[in-house]
Formats: C-alpha cells, sequence, structure tokens
C-alpha cells in the first residue's frame, strides 16, 4: 500500500509539533531564528504556527502530512500558503504573513526581530511574484521527521503539490536556504530564480541569503491557449531563464480547503529588502 497523504488535523498537533522541531534542528534558517533551535521559545513558536495554520479562518493555509504505513501517523509536514492578486484586503499577503507567522508576545526581544526580519523578506518575495504571475502556491516548509529521512517522504508531498499547482495554473515558489533546500527544490523541478538576503535584525550582525525558487506550469498547447490570450496579453513578459515562467495563471479562486498555494510577481519595487531576480543576475549568478 502506497503512503497516504491527507490534510493534517488539530489531532496531528503533538507530532507535527515534533516533526517540525526535530526536522529543522540543523536548518540555518531555523538557526537564523533561534540560536537555541529546540528551546521551549521555538516550540512555543512552533506550536502557535502550526495551530493558526489549522484555524478554519486561515483558510489560505494548509498543513499536509504523509503517514507511516505501519503507524499510519504523520512522519513529514507540508506547510503551503495559497496567494491571489484579487484576494481581500483582509487577506492580502502582509496581512495573512502577520496573522500566522507573528511571534508570540512571550517571545525575547532578539527573536522577535529576527522572525520580523524573515517575515519582511518573505512579504516583499510574494509581492514581488505575485505581482508577475496573479496567482501563487507558496512552499513555506516541507519537513521530514529525521528516523524517516531518505525515504521519499517530503519529495512525495512537494510532488504532490504541485501536481495541483499543475493542474490550477498555479506557480509554486519557495525560499530555500542555500544548500540544503536549494538541492530538495532543485531535485523536485523547481529552478533558481535569483537570491534575496535576510537583512541584518536592527543592532545585530547576522543576517542570511535564501534562494528564490520557482516552479511554473508548462506551457499550454496552442490550441489550448487561445482562451488565455486576453489574459496573457495584459501582463507584460520578462525573460527569464525559464520561459515557461511568464504563462501566466486561471484567475479562478480554489472551491475547497484541499487547493494549495499560488505564487507571483512582476519586477521588484524599490524596498530595502532587495530581491535579486535572474534578469538582473544571469552574467554574474552561478550555483
Amino acid at each position: 500500500m502506497g503512503n497516504h497523504i491527507r490534510p493534517a488535523t488539530e489531532a496531528d498537533l503533538p507530532a507535527l509539533k515534533d516533526i517540525v522541531l526535530s526536522g529543522l534542528v540543523n536548518d540555518s534558517i531555523w538557526h537564523y531564528c533561534f540560536p537555541n533551535p529546540t528551546s521551549s521559545e521555538a516550540g512555543d513558536y512552533v506550536e502557535s504556527i502550526l495551530k493558526k495554520c489549522l484555524d478554519p479562518q486561515n483558510s489560505n493555509w494548509l498543513i499536509s502530512v504523509v503517514d507511516a504505513p505501519k503507524t499510519h501517523k504523520p512522519v513529514a509536514v507540508a506547510v503551503w500558503q495559497e496567494l491571489h492578486e484579487n484576494d481581500s484586503e483582509e487577506n492580502n499577503v502582509h496581512n495573512q504573513i502577520h496573522r500566522v507567522l507573528d511571534a508570540p508576545s512571550t517571545a525575547s526581544d532578539k527573536v522577535a526581530k529576527r522572525i520580523a526580519a524573515l517575515q519582511a523578506v518573505v512579504t516583499q518575495t510574494q509581492q514581488t511574484y505575485l505581482a508577475r504571475y496573479g496567482q501563487l502556491m507558496f512552499v513555506h516548509a516541507v519537513i521530514t521527521h529525521p528516523h524517516y529521512k531518505l525515504r521519499g517522504f517530503a519529495k512525495l508531498l512537494c510532488k504532490q503539490s504541485l501536481q495541483v499547482a499543475k493542474q490550477k495554473g498555479l506557480v509554486a515558489t519557495a525560499l530555500a536556504s542555500p544548500f540544503s533546500g536549494y538541492v530538495f527544490y532543485s531535485g523536485t523541478s523547481f529552478s533558481n530564480c535569483g537570491r534575496t538576503v535576510v537583512e541584518q535584525a536592527e543592532g545585530e550582525l547576522d543576517k542570511i541569503e535564501l534562494q528564490i525558487m520557482v516552479c511554473a506550469p508548462p506551457r499550454m498547447p496552442d490550441s489550448r491557449r487561445s482562451s488565455f490570450m486576453g489574459f496573457l496579453g495584459s501582463r507584460a513578459s520578462t525573460p527569464d531563464r525559464r520561459e515557461s515562467h511568464d504563462q501566466g495563471a486561471t484567475e479562478h479562486r480554489r472551491s475547497s480547503f484541499l487547493d494549495v498555494f499560488s505564487f507571483g510577481g512582476r519586477r521588484p519595487s524599490s524596498d530595502h529588502h532587495h530581491v535579486e531576480t535572474v534578469d538582473e543576475r544571469r552574467s554574474s549568478h552561478h550555483i
């Protein structure tokens, strides 16, 4: 029997928290936010995010899991967010991020500043690509419990989400750490489209570089593209390493809780959190 992928429920919360804390213990992004990655402070933040993602009011967020074949308990988890250019003000990029990812009031000043710095980069990246593509599937995390690594669970979750994105014409995007995250997403049909830097929090020297990973739906045959020409023609096309990135996405909104995220954006606006696109770095960026 194959591995079972399903939406997470509140009953999964203890297992999800264990997977995230165990799986991120050596992650560079997690260490940036929490120098002590297994502290109670880190645990409180993880629990806060998971609860908010499972809250029906945050319907643009989804947690999916893979259950182990024998125990039927979660061993890998993915956190996704769906974004649409025509979302209400309440569900715009800025409000969604702050509603779910804000640090708890109990967080130390240092941790709160670093989380805010990371949030700013996530927000800027989402706004940039949402403006370009109109709707996105943003992959926040794909994590496997250390006891179950190297069994393909994380890749299975990622491929399942990309299948949904392909069916809906969504552009999937993620921010990855320069090493392990980059390697993982590169192996699941994502392309490197540049980098962005989490600038130093006030009064600190530490900063971290992230890779911008994008997976756009394949170009549709000419016979199927005709109905989209008005939509595509209304958006400026920017040359890119992956020509399919500018094929646009359908305007329809998701119809059920199982639909995952969308991702996209026009050229970056002037902002102190600079997002470098592959167009700007074509001649200098090498991995």
